[in-house]
């Protein structure tokens, strides 16, 4: 639902489902990262590592959507300078970042 939600208000949408390897960028900067926290929140949170660990990508801003009220607690707790929004939220939440 987010993915169409998001296609269809023009964003260019890749995904990443692997948990065996990391998402491959080369040369495309995201202008936003949006990971669920609904299913397999621990991958999501590896992939924000991920993310944020090169200093080139750090300033990419990471939208965690969803997720049980413990998931949200301990991924806020490990990245509290991302933003967290309800999976229903994540399109009104993107179009204020990227504003």
């Amino acid at each position: 639902m987010i993915l169409k939600a998001l296609k269809n208000a023009g964003h260019d949408v890749r995904c990443h489902w692997s948990t065996e390897e990391h998402i491959k960028l080369g040369d495309f900067t995201p202008e936003a990262v949006i990971i669920s926290l609904d299913r397999l929140p621990s991958h999501g949170r590896a992939v924000a590592e991920w993310l944020w660990e090169a200093r080139k990508r750090q300033g990419i801003p990471i939208l965690f959507a969803g997720g049980t009220a413990d998931k949200v607690e301990a991924t806020r707790a490990k990245f509290p300078n991302a933003m967290f929004c309800s999976s229903d939220d994540v399109l009104s939440v993107l179009t204020k970042v990227l504003a």
